[in-house]
């Protein structure tokens, strides 16, 4: 699982889905450079996130652009690892279900506008009010979170109970109150404890199941069927936990 010079691998600018192709120039632990091809994101910039794959071993690279310079990018290594293998413990709200084999199987998705960009606060033409235009735009900003909201507890997610997870992109495992065997095939609605918190709705099959104390189940499942964007979503969000754990041990090392 690494970059050579010369290899041409394919890319996304998270969180979009769309794919690009770029040729590596040069690679080493830390840092990538990309020559990029005449079709690249509009928005590609210092500050963004990449995800790179290379096509023969499929593995991934999650990287952050440091700069870039007309149609090259430097970028700095976070995570390397075959896909969806990135494991993180949390706990956040789950809803699941055991779902019949052949019942009609909703496909996975997102309940919230993740990655929405808020609107250009900058005034249109000067004989729009500022001020007035501010304040439009601040209502608009918070009617937005109070239809998420209400999207989220129409699915049943603002009552969901908190559960310890441990989960990735290819599966996750929850402690249930009922017993599951395997093969059973799992729907699983989660809200990932995100900025704004972000509904999802997946199938899991189950691949593994321990009897523990206080009459609960440790079930482990494997994602199946998982669109782009909510499996982007799970990615980034994971990198997104790691990075705190690893935050909080150095403070605590500096205490």
């Amino acid at each position: 699982m690494s970059l050579h010079p010369g290899d041409q691998v394919c890319y996304r600018f998270m969180p979009e889905i769309l794919r690009y192709t770029a040729v590596v120039e040069s690679d080493d632990d830390h840092t990538v450079m990309l020559r990029l091809s005449d079709e690249m994101p509009p928005s590609l910039g210092s500050g963004g996130y990449l995800m790179i794959t290379e096509p023969e071993t499929d593995a991934e690279h999650y990287m952050e652009v440091i700069a870039r310079d007309g149609y090259r990018l430097d970028l700095k290594r976070l995570w390397t690892g075959k896909r969806g293998y990135f494991r993180v413990d949390d706990a956040f709200p789950v809803l699941c279900r055991k779902v019949p084999r052949e019942a009609p199987q909703t496909a996975s998705k997102l309940f919230s506008g993740y990655g929405g960009e808020l609107e250009d606060l900058n005034v249109p033409d000067e004989t729009v009010s500022p001020r007035l235009w501010k304040m439009l735009s601040d209502m608009n900003a918070k009617l937005g979170l109070i239809l998420e909201r209400l999207n989220l507890e129409q699915e049943g997610l603002g009552r969901a109970a908190n559960l310890a997870v441990n989960i990735s992109a290819s599966g996750i495992r929850i402690p249930l109150s009922e017993h599951a065997d395997i093969g059973d095939l799992m729907e699983l609605k989660m809200l990932l404890p995100v900025y704004p918190p972000v509904g999802i709705l997946v199938h899991g099959t189950v691949l593994r199941v321990e009897e523990q104390e206080q009459g609960l189940y440790r079930t482990s499942m494997q994602f199946i069927d998982l669109a782009d964007e909510v499996r982007d979503v799970i990615i980034q969000y994971t990198l997104k936990r790691q990075r705190e754990l690893i935050r909080r041990q150095r403070n605590r090392g500096e205490d």
